[in-house]
């Protein structure tokens, strides 16, 4: 099956501890952008990648995609879903799939991304998770907790997502619409009414987010080539 797949790759992770966006850190040699490429360079299917960025580092971004000829940049927005809209604008009409995938995850494996395609064909919308391990509470602004909150149907999403092209346009267009802002793009499906399925995510697939996750991300590659 064909797919495009967003990477949005403009935000500068301010958390991670670095004086440039996470996403340019090196490991094993390569921006931590080079290697989420990667990821999806060489997927049987995968006819595009499209990367929003801030044109302040499009030098490097283009160089984290050197000698990869599926990859189209486009500018980034000041917020996730605006970028995500300018990378839908651009994808070939021929593509029917669209996974969206966080620049900062560059562990995701092929087999995760195949399980993820599946289940996006065959219901239209689908999403890796996790269980939660630990006990969650709900606190208000000084810190009480409020509530303990039963984690047994709770879950910890990742990316890639992926969704029928026609289903996240129309959620895009809705959100657009009602000035409606999420934190990933299966919360505005969901605002639609529509199903979004679950697969198994992986521990592996971490995003960097804090200083430490750079070394927690460099074993899984290193495993990886061993």
């Amino acid at each position: 099956m064909n797919f495009a797949v967003i990477i949005p790759s403009a935000g500068t992770g301010s958390r991670s501890g670095r004086d440039i966006p996470k996403q340019y850190v090196e490991i094993l040699g390569l921006p931590v952008l080079a290697h989420t490429i990667r990821a999806f360079s060489g997927f049987p299917g995968c006819a595009e990648i499209i990367i929003p960025i801030d044109e302040r580092w499009r030098d490097v971004a283009v160089r984290c995609a050197a000698g990869i000829d599926i990859v189209t940049f486009v500018a980034g927005g000041n917020q996730r879903g605006a970028s995500i809209a300018n990378g839908l604008a651009v994808i070939g009409r021929e593509v029917d799939l669209v996974l969206v995938h966080d620049a900062a995850r560059p562990c995701v494996s092929r087999d995760l991304v195949a399980r993820v395609l599946e289940a996006g064909a065959r219901y239209g919308a689908a999403i890796p998770a996790l269980p939660i391990n630990e006990t969650v509470k709900r606190v208000d602004e000084q810190e009480i907790i409020l509530e303990t909150i039963p984690r047994g149907s709770l879950r910890a999403a990742q990316t890639p997502q992926c969704f029928r092209r026609d289903l996240l346009e129309r959620a895009y267009a809705h959100a657009a619409h009602h000035d409606i802002v999420a934190t990933d793009d299966a919360s505005l499906v969901e605002e639609l009414g529509e199903e979004v399925r679950v697969v198994e995510g992986e521990w592996e697939n971490l995003k960097i987010t804090l200083p430490i996750d750079f070394e927690r991300a460099e074993k899984v590659l290193m495993a990886r080539l061993c």
